[in-house]
């Protein structure tokens, strides 16, 4: 494969919640919300990870 192939597979990766709070990408801060946001089962991208943690820390407080 070349460079640019990797590049597009890796984005198009699915991880699972256990891989996504292992990843250094992650703040620890943004690992609690991802844990509260994620169920075992559930595979995301990192671009899908990030969206979830924006949308929770955007919900309205009551």
């Amino acid at each position: 494969m070349k460079e640019k192939e990797w590049q597009e597979a890796g984005k198009n990766a699915s991880f699972n919640k256990r891989q996504l709070l292992a990843a250094r990408r992650y703040t620890p801060s943004q690992k609690d919300v991802l844990t509260a946001v994620l169920n075992d089962q559930d595979s995301c991208t990192h671009e899908q990870a990030l969206s979830r943690i924006t949308a929770y820390l955007k919900k309205e407080v009551m």
